[in-house]
């Protein structure tokens, strides 16, 4: 019996999620002018990782919702999976703010992960908009860089020219009893992980940024001190 509840709670929680976007796909369908190419922003892998990571697999059944619904119609669609956004680094509504000396994110030092900055998304997603007969019915894994824990304070130390440690968030147990879709997540990154080519983005985003750059442009820490540089 608590097995079938957890489930229900499962199914419901990513059906919420899915709503939002499928919303969107319906508007569309209404809309007095068709439109001719619609560009869905998603997340890396959606349907290539474990279902517990439900908001993932909302994101899948959007995409699946959006190919059905278009398909009798002229209106083209592409996707863009984003990979772990940089932005993630500096993030105070989820508890994690780009302190002095100090950066972190929920996965192990050594865990390698692979970033985008949301401005690139935005880059990405542009030329998916403007080259319909490219791109359409395409789905495009994007990701720009790839770091380590370590790898990232390294880049911040550089940066900022100050001493930068690394450290997990969340502790791992917190996660899995407060916060079971992230802890599900983080495991999944530290196993499996995003799959986007890098290269094969950058064909799309030329000056898609690594770590170093984002600092770079972020140039201070959470309470607005900015960056030492040499």
């Amino acid at each position: 019996m608590v097995h079938d509840r957890l489930v229900f709670h499962q199914r419901a929680i990513r059906a919420k999620e899915a709503a939002l976007g499928k919303n969107v796909i319906d508007d569309v369908l209404k809309a007095d002018k068709k439109l001719e190419h619609v560009v869905f922003t998603s997340v890396g892998d959606t349907d290539n990782c474990p279902e517990t990571v439900l908001p993932f697999w909302a994101k899948a059944d959007v995409e699946a919702y959006m190919a059905e619904k278009l398909a009798p119609t002229s209106t083209t669609w592409a996707v863009i999976r984003p990979a772990c956004f940089f932005e993630n680094l500096d993030d105070a509504a989820n508890f994690n703010s780009l302190k002095k000396g100090k950066v972190s994110m929920l996965t192990k030092p050594k865990c390698s992960v692979k970033y985008i900055a949301t401005e690139d998304i935005g880059k990405g997603s542009t030329v998916l908009l403007m080259k319909p007969e490219k791109y359409a019915g395409k789905k495009i894994e994007a990701a720009a860089a790839e770091h380590t824990g370590l790898e990232l304070a390294q880049a911040l130390s550089e940066v900022s020219s100050v001493d930068c440690k690394y450290s997990t968030g969340v502790p791992r147990f917190a996660l899995w009893l407060f916060i079971s879709q992230l802890y599900h997540m983080t495991k999944w990154l530290e196993s499996d992980g995003y799959s986007a080519d890098i290269d094969e983005f950058k064909k799309i985003v030329p000056d898609a940024k690594d770590a170093k750059a984002w600092f770079e442009a972020k140039g201070q820490w959470a309470n607005g001190e900015k960056f030492v540089t040499e």
